[in-house]
């Protein structure tokens, strides 16, 4: 599952909300603005036409019907923001509809439009009129409609500039806000998730945390998880007295039977004792030998999950394999045969001596005593090591077992199942992986390269 950060959660849903929330008061108040706009606008062309009728009605009827018939129309200087137009209904003048006068840009059909307020278009222009009749008079006062668009869109920006910065400014302080709160968390997250942290200084860390800091929604957690590595903190240093206790008064028992044992076997040779006898204490010696590999192996592990990963030299993979081969070699006589190793190809891997050690002694012993594999190749391919040999196949259910502390292939197999989960364990100590791939033909082989994540 991924993990998310609660801060920049808390920053996007404040973020969404004020979104939200101020888009529905900006289409709330464009609505709004643009209704009352719309109705000032026309109370203005109805202000308009009733004083212009008024205007008229002051002038003799007779002297406009003549002033009309003698003067040509004359064109203003500059056009209005209101298109005006005066007409005349009476019958001493002639039948029909005369127009007085008329504004510089007016459209042609302003006489046709229909009683009171309405909305036409008159080539690519959109216009609102409000048409006034009084006894024989009739006056049209018309207005181009963009240009109550343009005054709306002016007086939106001016609304929503302020609002964007208001936005932005909270945007800002929330930010801020919530980067100054989280602090301490910050701090301790950034402390607790450093690798080379040990769990003491983990420990010591969390004891050490000032109240005052904390939020109080935070502290349940934060004690609880003390009190948790506190206790692994103790178990852990349980174990290693109980480790080293047990290095020292079980290996030293087991040494001494050992040497009792080789020791009987000995005499049992010079004087000649039953066979039987000798089969026995053969068999004696075996067991004894394969308990203190056990013994040995469990106490790697202990000691290797122990121990802090630290950052390494470079170790000479040839010479820790001759040592491999020269401790191997009077218990399988034939190990020589067996290896093909490719020395050109070994150089050096971030292990350290007793590590490499341990991985190439557990691999090819596992090889050459439960695979049974004539042939084993050691290899080097750009910096990952391959062992491969030619014995038994495995399936690909047992392929995910290995490597899992305790198992085995079969329970009449030697061995405990111990030294593929060292190996294993030892790798990842140092950001190093294990993978196994079944051969073509027959086998398995192992690669050994460094951890990507």
């Amino acid at each position: 599952m991924r993990s998310y950060s609660l801060k920049w959660r808390l920053v996007t849903s404040l973020l969404l909300v004020f979104l939200c929330l101020w888009s529905i008061v900006f289409s709330w108040l464009y609505i709004d603005l643009q209704k009352r706009l719309q109705n000032t606008l026309d109370q203005r062309l109805s202000a308009s036409a009733h004083m212009v009728a008024r205007l008229i009605q002051q002038l003799p009827m007779q002297a406009m019907s003549n002033q009309l018939i003698q003067q040509p129309h004359k064109s203003a200087d500059a056009e209005n923001l209101i298109a005006c137009e005066v007409s005349l209904f009476s019958s001493d003048i002639s039948v029909g509809q005369h127009v007085v006068a008329k504004t510089r840009g007016a459209p042609a059909n302003l006489s046709q439009q229909q009683l009171g307020f309405s909305t036409w278009r008159q080539g690519e222009i959109e216009w609102r009129s409000y048409v006034l009749r009084k006894n024989d008079i009739q006056v049209v006062a018309a207005e181009r409609m963009f240009l109550r668009d343009s005054l709306l869109q002016q007086i939106l920006q001016s609304v929503l500039i302020p609002l964007i910065l208001s936005l932005l400014i909270c945007i800002g302080f929330i930010i801020l806000i919530i980067r100054k709160e989280f602090k301490s968390l910050d701090s301790m997250a950034q402390h607790l998730s450093q690798k080379e942290l040990t769990l003491s200084e983990a420990t010591e860390y969390l004891v050490h945390l000032n109240p005052k800091h904390i939020p109080h929604e935070v502290q349940p957690f934060v004690d609880n998880s003390t009190q948790l590595i506190q206790k692994l903190h103790h178990s852990l240093e349980n174990e290693k007295v109980f480790t080293a206790y047990a290095a020292h008064e079980l290996r030293s028992p087991l040494t001494a039977i050992k040497t009792h044992v080789q020791l009987a076997q000995l005499m049992a040779q010079q004087q000649h004792t039953a066979q039987n006898l000798q089969d026995n204490l053969q068999q004696a010696n075996i067991s004894i030998r394969r308990y203190a590999q056990l013994l040995e192996q469990l106490l790697a592990l202990t000691a290797i999950d122990q121990e802090t990963s630290q950052k390494l030299e470079a170790t000479d993979i040839k010479s820790v394999l001759q040592q491999v081969i020269a401790d191997l070699q009077p218990v399988y006589p034939k190990l020589e045969q067996t290896l093909d190793i490719h020395w050109a190809s070994l150089t050096h891997i971030d292990l350290p001596d007793f590590a490499l050690y341990s991985v190439l002694k557990n691999l090819i012993e596992n090889a050459v005593l439960h695979a049974q594999a004539q042939i084993i190749s050691v290899k080097m391919q750009n910096s990952s090591l391959f062992i491969q040999d030619n014995g038994k196949t495995l399936t690909e259910d047992e392929l995910k077992h290995l490597g899992q502390r305790f198992w085995r292939k079969s329970a009449e197999q030697p061995g405990h199942g111990l030294g593929l989960s060292l190996v294993k364990t030892i790798l990842s100590k140092y950001d190093y992986e294990i993978k196994f791939y079944r051969a073509d033909d027959q086998g398995l082989i192992i690669e050994i390269s460094p951890s990507h994540s």
